[in-house]
C-alpha cells in the first residue's frame, strides 16, 4: 500500500488538481502538519476524467477540486450558488430566467460558456437523467443542479476538458462530478439564515449521520437530509429594477428608455388607419396610472404614428422567485466475500413560484357594438377595431413549478483476478409539473366582452360586480404543462496493471455501458387547446360542436408525445509512464445510438515533470453531443413570442401576403413556432489543452491551462434578429398562427431545430496561490481566473462568424473576457477570516433604440446606442469560529458594499427574464446579503 505525508498529499493536489481553494489545501497541509505530524494512508481511487484507479489527482488533465471546506468558505448555500462562483463556469441558465419564462426553475452549469447541454454532470461518477422540463429546442436539456443537496457533498471535481472518449456524449466542454459523503460515522446538524434587504430571505436546515465502520463492521450507511426555503424579491424593492421608464446619460447625452407592454388597462385600440391609440388618453389628456405615453412613428414613410399608453409591467415583476427545496440521500456500502456491494438513493423536490404582470391580450371590438359606440366612435373610429387589454382584475400571472428527481444506483466493486472493477445499474428520473393561475381562455374573455359584462376601457377595480364575478369564474388555476425524463444505465468499468515501465506501472482501463433514454411531454388539455371551457374541463371539437379555447394572449398549443432511444458504448484507456518524468495516455470509445447511428471518439494526453517543482501537461481529442429525444421527435407547436418587437416592413408584409396572413399591428412581438427534426445529426467537436503547474518555493504555486474547443454541425435555431432583418433570405423560417380571441391569422416566426455552422472557443484558466505562516496565524491567498481569448460562432451553415466575446449582439448572449475570484484568508487559532473579490470584465451592450432628451427632459428624437458596461466587482466577507471539535459558527456578508448591477437598456437575449434595468443572467439583484450558519458535529 502506497503512503505519503499530508504535506506531499496537499502539494500533489496543487500540482495535478488546479488548487480550487487555497483554504482547503492549506488546511490539509501546513495546519495538518502541526496538528497531526503523521503519515496518512491513502488508497487508489477513480478521478474524474479517467476510468483507471490510481493515486488521487495524479492525472494529466486539468481537474479542479473543491473540498467541503472550500465550499463553506465560498459562502454558497446551494449547489446553484456554488457553480456561479467558479471562474471557469459562465453562460448557464439561472433561476431568474423563470421570471416570465417557462424554465420550470431549471439551473444548470456551462463550462467556458461552451454550453450547459455540452457539460456533463455526474453524481459519484454516474450519469443522471436530463431535466424533465427541457424544451424541444434543447433548452434545459441538462441536469438541474437544484436536485443535489449541498450538505451531502464531500467534494466537487471539475474537469475543464472534453471527455467524450471516456464518458460518451455531451462531455464536450467538460465534466462536473459531485462526490457525496461516504464511509463516515460522523453526524452533523446545520442551520442557516440569509437576509438580503426587503426580500429573497432564506432559511435552511440539514442533517447528516453515518452508521457502521466498513472495515470493522462490514457496512457503512450515510443518511443526509436538507431543506431550504426562500421568499420572493419584488422589482419595486430594488431601485435599479423598479420601473420600465428610465432616464440615463451616455455618450455626453441624456437618454430615455421605456420598457412596456402595448396592452394596458384601460385598453389601447386600433383606429381606422391601423394606428394604435389610447382612448383614455384621447379623452382625458393623459395616460392612466402604471402607464406612460408612447409615441412611435412608422418607419415605412407613411407618416402614420402609434400614440398610445404603454403599461409599466416591470412594476409587477418578482425578480427573484420564491422557492422551497427538500433533498434526501442515502448511501450504503456492504462488504460481502471480500467485495463491496453499494447503493445510493437520491430523492429531491424543488418548488418554485414566480409572478409577473396580469395577463395581456387582444379583444375584437366590432363597429356598432355597445363598447364601440361608447368609447371608439366618439373619438372618430368608425370601423372595426382591436383592443389591446390587460385583465388586471384577474391578478398576477403565477407559475408554480414542481421538479421531482429520483436516482437509484446499485452495484458492486472490488478486485477480481487482478482487475479493479465497478459494475452498476442506475435508474434516474426527472419529473416536472408546472401549474398556473391568473390565465383565462381567449374565448372566455371574448364571451365576457360580447356579453357586455367586461369593459376593457375602464380602470382597475372598476368593473361591475357582475363582471368581477364573471372574471373570477373565467380564471383558470391548475396544471398546465410538464414532462418526464428517464435514464436507465448498465455500466461496467475495470482497470488493471499491464506491465512495469521505467516510470511505473502501465495501466489499462476498459468499460462498456448500455443506456435507455425516455422522454414524455405532458401538456394539460388546456395547453393542448382541446377544451371548450378550461375552467370546467369541457372538451371541444369532434361531436361536441364546441369551439376550442386557448390561453388568452397566447395562441401556442402543445401536443403530448413520448419517445425513447437506446445507446451502447465501449471504451478503452491506457496510461503509460514511459519514463519517471513522462507519462502518456490514450483513450478510444465507440457509441451507437438507435436514432442516428454511431460515433467514434479518441483522446491522447501527456504529463511531463522535468523538475520536482514543474509539471507540464496536455491533451488532444474529439467528442460529440447527441441531439436530445425532444429535439428529434417533438411535434411542431406554438413556442411563445419573439423577445423583441418588430414593425411590418415591406419585406415582412410580402412574406405575410404569401402565407395569407397579417402582420402584427404597429410595433409588437410576433408569435413563434418550433418543432423537432428527425434529420438532426450530432454535434462534433475537437479540443485540446496545454498547461503547467510550477512551485518555485513551497509557499507559492502558479498554474495555467490553455484550452481550445471547436464544434461543427452545432444545434440551434436561426435567431429572430437575423431572420427579421432579412425576411426574404429565410423563406422557410415563417409560418402562421391564429389568434383564437380575434380569429385573425398572424404571421409567425418558425424557429425549428437545425444543424447550423461551426464554433470556436479558446481561453486560459489561471490559478495562483500563496501561503505564509506568521506569528498571528496562517495567511493564504488564492486567485482563480479564466481569460477568454477567442469565440467565433456561425448562426447558419457556411455563414458569417459572430462573437459574444465582450459583445452582446447577434448571439443573444455575452461571453465575459475575464471572470474570477481572489480569496484571502487569515486563520488564527480557532478563527478564520476571509475576504473575497469577485470580478467580471465589461462588455458592449446590445444595440437599443432609445429616446433622446433635451435639457428640459422633452423627447427630441431617437437614436440607436450601444452602452459600454464597465468592469464589475463585489466583495464577500466571512468569519468562521470553531470553539470546539463539535461546533462551527459561520457569519458572512455577500456583496459587502451593496453594489448594484450595472444599468443596461437592452431587453432581449437568450434565456433572459423580463427584468429591466440590468441583465438578470449575469448580475445578482439581491445586493448586500448577511448570512449565519451554525453546525454541530457528533
Amino acid at each position: 500500500m502506497l503512503k505519503e505525508t499530508v504535506i506531499s498529499h496537499a502539494v500533489r493536489i496543487v500540482c495535478a488538481g488546479g488548487v480550487a481553494a487555497a483554504l482547503s489545501v492549506a488546511s490539509q497541509s501546513a495546519i495538518a502538519q502541526d496538528a497531526q505530524g503523521a503519515d496518512a494512508q491513502i488508497q487508489r481511487v477513480e478521478v474524474t476524467g479517467s476510468s483507471i484507479k490510481r493515486i488521487a489527482a495524479e492525472g494529466a488533465l486539468p481537474v479542479t477540486i473543491l473540498t467541503a471546506e472550500a465550499i463553506r468558505t465560498s459562502g454558497a448555500t446551494s449547489v446553484t450558488d456554488l457553480v456561479k462562483k467558479l471562474s471557469s463556469a459562465q453562460g448557464a441558465t439561472t433561476e431568474s430566467s423563470s421570471v416570465g419564462g417557462s424554465t420550470f426553475g431549471f439551473s444548470g452549469i456551462s463550462v467556458h460558456n461552451v454550453g450547459e447541454t455540452r457539460t456533463l454532470v455526474l453524481l459519484n461518477g454516474k450519469r443522471l437523467a436530463q431535466f424533465g422540463g427541457q424544451t424541444l429546442t434543447g433548452f434545459a436539456a441538462g441536469f438541474d443542479l437544484n436536485s443535489i443537496p449541498i450538505s451531502a457533498i464531500q467534494r466537487v471535481e471539475l474537469l475543464t476538458d472534453g471527455a467524450s472518449a471516456l464518458y460518451g456524449a455531451d462531455a464536450i466542454a467538460g465534466v462536473v462530478n459531485f462526490i457525496t459523503k461516504h464511509d463516515t460515522t460522523e453526524g452533523d446538524v446545520s442551520i442557516g439564515y440569509s437576509a438580503p434587504k426587503n426580500g429573497a430571505r432564506e432559511k435552511r436546515i440539514s442533517a447528516t449521520k453515518g452508521f457502521g465502520n466498513l472495515e470493522d463492521d462490514g457496512y457503512n450507511v450515510v443518511l443526509t437530509f436538507g431543506h431550504d426555503e426562500r421568499d420572493k424579491l419584488g422589482s419595486v424593492d430594488r431601485s435599479f429594477a423598479s420601473t420600465g421608464k428610465v432616464q440615463f446619460s451616455a455618450n455626453g447625452k441624456r437618454y430615455q428608455k421605456q420598457q412596456f407592454s402595448a396592452s394596458p388597462i384601460p385598453a389601447n385600440a386600433t383606429d381606422d388607419q391601423g394606428q394604435l391609440i389610447s382612448p383614455y388618453q384621447k379623452t382625458n389628456g393623459s395616460c392612466p396610472d402604471k402607464t406612460f405615453r408612447v409615441i412611435e412613428p412608422y418607419n415605412d414613410g407613411s407618416g402614420l404614428v402609434d400614440d398610445y399608453c404603454g403599461y409599466d409591467f416591470v412594476k409587477d415583476l418578482e425578480i427573484y422567485p420564491e422557492r422551497k427545496r427538500d433533498n434526501f440521500m442515502a448511501s450504503g456500502t456492504f462488504k460481502i466475500a471480500g467485495q463491496e456491494v453499494y447503493a445510493d438513493v437520491l430523492l429531491s423536490r424543488t418548488k418554485q413560484t414566480s409572478r409577473i404582470a396580469p395577463v395581456p391580450g387582444a379583444i375584437a371590438v366590432d363597429a356598432g357594438t355597445a363598447l364601440h359606440n361608447k368609447y371608439l366612435l366618439p373619438i372618430g373610429i368608425t370601423g372595426d377595431s382591436t383592443a389591446f387589454y390587460r385583465l388586471f382584475d384577474m391578478g398576477q400571472r403565477t407559475s408554480k413549478d414542481t421538479a421531482d428527481f429520483a436516482s437509484v444506483v446499485v452495484g458492486t466493486r472490488g478486485v477480481a483476478a487482478g482487475w479493479d472493477y465497478n459494475a452498476s445499474y442506475n435508474f434516474s428520473e426527472s419529473r416536472v409539473k408546472g401549474s398556473i393561475s391568473g390565465y383565462p381562455g381567449a374565448i372566455a374573455v371574448n364571451n365576457l366582452t360580447s356579453s357586455g359584462l367586461l369593459d376593457p376601457f375602464v380602470g382597475p377595480g372598476k368593473q361591475s360586480t357582475a363582471a368581477q364575478e364573471a372574471i373570477k369564474a373565467a380564471a383558470f388555476s391548475g396544471y398546465w404543462d410538464g414532462g418526464t425524463s428517464r435514464l436507465q444505465t448498465i455500466n461496467l468499468n475495470a482497470s488493471t496493471e499491464v506491465r512495469r515501465l521505467p516510470g511505473g506501472a502501465m495501466m489499462l482501463g476498459v468499460g462498456a455501458n448500455i443506456n435507455r433514454e425516455e422522454f414524455s411531454a405532458k401538456p394539460s388539455p388546456f395547453a393542448q387547446g382541446i377544451l371548450a371551457d378550461p375552467v370546467k374541463g369541457t372538451l371541444c371539437g369532434g361531436t361536441t360542436g364546441l369551439e376550442c379555447d386557448q390561453r388568452f394572449g397566447d395562441a401556442a398549443s402543445s401536443q403530448p408525445y413520448s419517445a425513447s432511444r437506446t445507446s451502447k458504448g465501449v471504451f478503452g484507456e491506457l496510461i503509460a509512464p514511459v519514463l519517471k518524468e513522462l507519462e502518456l495516455g490514450a483513450a478510444l470509445r465507440f457509441d451507437e445510438f438507435s436514432d442516428f447511428g454511431g460515433a467514434t471518439t479518441a483522446k491522447a494526453s501527456f504529463k511531463w515533470t522535468p523538475a520536482p517543482t514543474l509539471l507540464i501537461r496536455g491533451s488532444v481529442g474529439n467528442g460529440f453531443h447527441a441531439p436530445t429525444v425532444p429535439q428529434v421527435n417533438a411535434l411542431q407547436r406554438g413556442y411563445g413570442v419573439t423577445s423583441d418587437k418588430y414593425t411590418c416592413t415591406p419585406a415582412l408584409q410580402a412574406i405575410a401576403t404569401r402565407l395569407n396572413a397579417q402582420c402584427q399591428p404597429g410595433n409588437r412581438q410576433y408569435d413563434q413556432l418550433a418543432g423537432g427534426n428527425r434529420d438532426l445529426q450530432p454535434e462534433k467537436s475537437k479540443q485540446a489543452t496545454i498547461g503547467f503547474r510550477y512551485e518555485p518555493i513551497s509557499a507559492i504555486t502558479l498554474g495555467a491551462d490553455l484550452w481550445h474547443v471547436q464544434i461543427r454541425d452545432s444545434f440551434g435555431q436561426l435567431t429572430e434578429q437575423l431572420v427579421f432583418a432579412n425576411p426574404a433570405n429565410f423563406p422557410k423560417s415563417w409560418g402562421v398562427n391564429k389568434d383564437v380571441g380575434t380569429g385573425t391569422t398572424y404571421l409567425a416566426f418558425l424557429a425549428d431545430n437545425q444543424n447550423l455552422g461551426k464554433s470556436f472557443a479558446t481561453g486560459v484558466d489561471i490559478d495562483i496561490s500563496g501561503r505564509y505562516r506568521s506569528g498571528i496565524g496562517l495567511f493564504t491567498s488564492q486567485l482563480n481566473a479564466t481569460r477568454m481569448l477567442r469565440e467565433d460562432v456561425q448562426l447558419e451553415r457556411n455563414g458569417q462568424y459572430y462573437s459574444a466575446l465582450g459583445n452582446f449582439a447577434d448571439l443573444g448572449t455575452v461571453t465575459f473576457r475575464t471572470r474570477g475570484q481572489w480569496t484571502n484568508t487569515l486563520k488564527t487559532g480557532n478563527w478564520a477570516n476571509s475576504l473575497t473579490v469577485n470580478f467580471l470584465s465589461g462588455y458592449k451592450d446590445q444595440e437599443t433604440t432609445v429616446d433622446v432628451l433635451d435639457a428640459s427632459g422633452a423627447v427630441t428624437g431617437q437614436e440607436k446606442i450601444r452602452m459600454e458596461v464597465g468592469f464589475y466587482s463585489t466583495l464577500d466577507w466571512q468569519t468562521v469560529w470553531t470553539p470546539s471539535k463539535s461546533w462551527v459558527f459561520t457569519a458572512g456578508v455577500l456583496n459587502l458594499t451593496d453594489k448594484s448591477p450595472p444599468f443596461v437598456p437592452s431587453t432581449s437575449g437568450a434565456n433572459r427574464g423580463q427584468q429591466f434595468g440590468y441583465d438578470d443572467r449575469y448580475y445578482d439583484p439581491r445586493g448586500r446579503t448577511g448570512y449565519l450558519n451554525a453546525s454541530y458535529k457528533f
